[in-house]
């Protein structure tokens, strides 16, 4: 993280969301909330596609 990494992680509780890690905050938080998890799953492999984005 320290390079400029994000690191992203999916969650179904409470509701489908995605979740990150970035910029010397080493704690989770919710960067989106999703309907459903197929619009979650969608916009996950979107954001996987940027430099420096991994997935937990």
């Amino acid at each position: 993280m320290a390079a400029g990494f994000r690191i992203l992680r999916t969650d179904d509780q409470p509701s489908p969301r995605i979740k990150v890690k970035e910029n010397g905050n080493y704690e989770w938080r919710t960067l989106e909330k999703f309907e459903t998890k197929a619009a979650r799953d969608r916009r996950f492999k979107e954001l996987l596609l940027e430099n420096k984005t991994i997935q937990d």
